[in-house]
């Protein structure tokens, strides 16, 4: 792969005496969706959370665009990565009306037109500038997600994290926030590294997914892998038979 937009090598992260990723390596193309799966504690979300600056104890490389993402100010790798969270119930502020709540970050910046950009941002997701005016309490799970999504989006980064961003959803409401999110990968040429334990949801986003057990990596498969059986380790095999029962 040339010029990956993400390149994570040997990386391992340490909670205490505990070695929570354990010597992990990936690489992600510019536009590519590539999926991090499997069980619960497998470290999965450590890494995207490694990724943002958000654990300290770690070694490796991790380089966005070339250059080590540590190295970069906080608010220069802000315009480049941006994470969504699990959870869009906990991810915004309850007394902040939604319109802020997605332009705050443009303030922060010094961007100009933060307000008429957030109203761009609520016709983008689908659910229109009257939601500026409204109250997290006021929205269901599936359109704070998508508030949580513009949000992410209001900085024009090119690559985003997404931890598990449908599983806090109703099934019904899952779809819908996946579609979302493959118009926006393709109409703005982003760039996804998506953590779920669903593999029916990496198999449906990712181009290309790398299984986790155990704090390391197991293998790297294609879509196309997955869906034929082309598996080489057991633990994928049991994992992807398993997720079909």
């Amino acid at each position: 792969m040339t010029n990956p937009i993400l390149s994570v090598k040997d990386l391992s992260v340490r909670f205490g005496a505990a070695t929570v990723v354990d010597d992990v390596s990936f690489a992600v193309a510019p536009g590519e969706s590539f999926g991090l799966v499997g069980e619960s504690g497998s470290g999965k979300s450590t890494i995207l959370r490694t990724i943002m600056g958000l654990n300290q104890d770690w070694s490796g490389e991790i380089l966005v665009d070339g250059q080590p993402a540590a190295s970069d100010s906080r608010r220069k790798f802000a315009r480049r990565v941006q994470m969504v969270f699990q959870d869009p119930y906990a991810s915004l502020h309850p007394r902040h009306l939604i319109g802020k709540a997605i332009a705050e970050p443009m303030r922060i910046h010094g961007m100009d037109n933060a307000d008429a950009r957030a109203l761009d941002l609520l016709d983008l997701i689908g659910l229109g500038r009257n939601f500026a005016y409204r109250y997290p309490h006021e929205l269901s799970g599936g359109q704070r997600q998508r508030v949580a999504i513009a949000r992410a989006l209001s900085l024009s980064p090119k690559l985003l994290l997404l931890d598990e961003p449908t599983s806090a959803l109703d099934v019904s409401v899952q779809a819908e926030i996946l579609n979302l999110l493959n118009t926006l990968r393709k109409e703005l040429n982003l760039t996804f590294v998506i953590v779920s334990h669903n593999l029916a949801v990496v198999s449906y986003m990712c181009d290309r997914l790398m299984v986790m057990q155990n704090a390391r990596m197991v293998e790297n498969v294609t879509r196309a892998q997955l869906r034929n059986g082309e598996l080489k380790a057991d633990y994928t095999r049991d994992f992807v038979a398993a997720s079909r029962l």
